[in-house]
């Protein structure tokens, strides 16, 4: 089908929202944050309900014209990017973007997918109720993205991914027909769970339009600290120790060694350093509190929380677990700290900008715990012997086993890898395989990782994919070029 005849199908939908033909103001939905990736389109389209996004797939469908769906656009493997045939159809959340129902006494929330993920921490947080997802990107992301990556963030050690954080989803299939599984249930044991095969699919399979969340009580207290525990072993040891002293309170876990905090120095504008000296391998614990009688000073004006948290810290001083800590005593201590790991996507966009290190290759990766630093060891001997002056910045979410494990080129060779950043990649996913990993943690597959995909999923596995995606979207018009080939 031409552009023109295109043009006059979509005109016949009598959309609320007019659809997007010139190519100018298409810049912003046909290329990925990072700029890795940058396509083309026939069309941008926005609606504005379900039946809307119901009518333009059936559209698609008996035209096979291919769909792109597409949330905050901060998708970190291409998982919402065009291809460059600009022959497919983006779909914009952004106008579908209504709460439709916050329960307060069941806890849930039902939002539709282009709702953003900072507001609805705001919405729900008024009524000292809590979501957990958190990401650097929550400012701009949007809850369907989220869902069809099955995100992570920094709680997952104790509230799961996005898919353990879903209770209910509304989906668009590829023809049209929409699938109502949404539900304020805990329970629902009526056959196979259609929810979750949706979730993590990234648009392949379907559109999620609208998702039912659950809520968490509000913590009455977070405190945040931050410890230098010298080397990884240690800081496994650490996470150990603080989960035994207040288990399920442990809300965050963040690895963040010396790599990372010489490239938050050199490109975050008045940073303040939560130590005297660059830390060898900090962490930084989040510990929550939900008793009033925890976190109201005594008549000696000490908070049990804090004094809770101080006798762990001098047992970990006493066997040498840690060398120095730090506990912050307000907010704004508390937030300066976690603006600093939020920015490590922006931190290293910058010192690719400012440096002579052309190139960067991203790697999210998950291990078992106990297993990251013998990765670690063994990653840094391979990268060291592949090129000269490669240099290693890392990062995560120890608690759940999550790092971003990131390779920067030097800027002498042609491409910061001499040709070789593909080679480079395959070798440190073997590294990773061999000690029962993932090569995606959170970040999802997108263009990125589909040929990983197939190299490292189990064959069965990756063949019952094909299965369902070949019956469900038998005309293969969903986020083509995404996730399976």
């Amino acid at each position: 089908m031409n552009n023109t005849c295109l043009e006059i199908k979509i005109k016949s939908l009598n959309l609320k929202h007019n659809p997007i033909f010139t190519k100018k103001d298409h810049i912003k939905y046909v290329q990925d944050w990072r700029g890795q990736y940058k396509g083309d389109a026939a069309a941008i389209l926005k609606p504005i309900n379900t039946n809307e996004v119901s009518s333009i797939l059936k559209l698609a469908n008996e035209n096979k014209i291919a769909v792109v769906p597409q949330g905050g656009n901060t998708s970190l493997c291409g998982a919402a990017t065009p291809d460059s045939s600009g022959t497919s159809i983006v779909i914009s959340f952004e106008k579908m973007n209504k709460v439709r129902q916050f329960n307060k006494e069941s806890q849930t929330i039902t939002v539709e997918s282009g709702v953003i993920l900072s507001h609805i921490h705001d919405v729900v947080e008024k009524e000292n109720l809590f979501f957990p997802l958190s990401l650097g990107a929550q400012g701009s992301c949007m809850i369907g993205g989220n869902l069809s990556t099955n995100a992570g963030g920094v709680n997952v050690l104790k509230y799961g991914n996005t898919r353990e954080l879903c209770l209910g989803l509304e989906i668009v299939l590829p023809n049209g027909k929409i699938m109502n599984l949404i539900s304020e249930l805990k329970k629902d044991n009526t056959g196979y769970d259609l929810k979750n095969l949706f979730i993590g699919a990234e648009g392949t399979l379907g559109i999620i339009t609208a998702a039912t969340l659950k809520l968490f009580q509000l913590p009455k207290m977070i405190t945040t600290l931050f410890v230098e525990a010298n080397e990884i072993s240690n800081a496994v040891k650490l996470l150990n120790t603080f989960k035994s002293h207040f288990p399920d309170r442990i809300e965050s876990f963040e690895l963040m060694p010396k790599s990372f905090w010489e490239v938050a120095k050199n490109n975050i504008d008045n940073i303040v350093m939560p130590l005297e000296k660059i830390p060898e391998m900090g962490v930084l614990i989040d510990v929550s509190s939900f008793s009033k009688n925890e976190i109201t000073p005594n008549e000696n004006g000490e908070i049990q929380i804090i004094k809770s948290i101080e006798n762990v810290l001098e047992e970990c001083f006493e066997v040498n677990l840690i060398s120095d800590a730090t506990i912050c005593i307000n907010e704004n201590q508390k937030r300066a700290l976690w603006s600093i790991r939020e920015a490590a996507a922006e931190s290293e966009k910058k010192e690719l900008e400012n440096s002579n290190l052309i190139k960067c290759l991203k790697h999210d990766i998950s291990l078992p715990v106990e297993s990251i630093e013998n990765f670690h060891k063994e990653a840094q001997i391979m990268i060291t012997n592949f090129l000269p002056n490669l240099k290693t910045i890392y990062f995560g979410h120890l608690g759940d086993g999550n790092l971003h494990y990131n390779v920067f080129g030097n800027g002498s060779l042609p491409d910061g890898f001499d040709g070789k950043s593909l080679e480079l990649t395959k070798e440190l996913y073997k590294i990773v395989h061999n000690y029962n990993g993932s090569f995606s943690a959170e970040h999802g597959i997108g263009q990125l990782k589909k040929d990983s995909l197939k190299t490292h999923k189990d064959e069965v596995a990756y063949s019952i994919m094909g299965i369902i995606k070949n019956q469900l979207d038998p005309q293969g018009i969903m986020n083509p070029g995404k996730v399976m080939f």
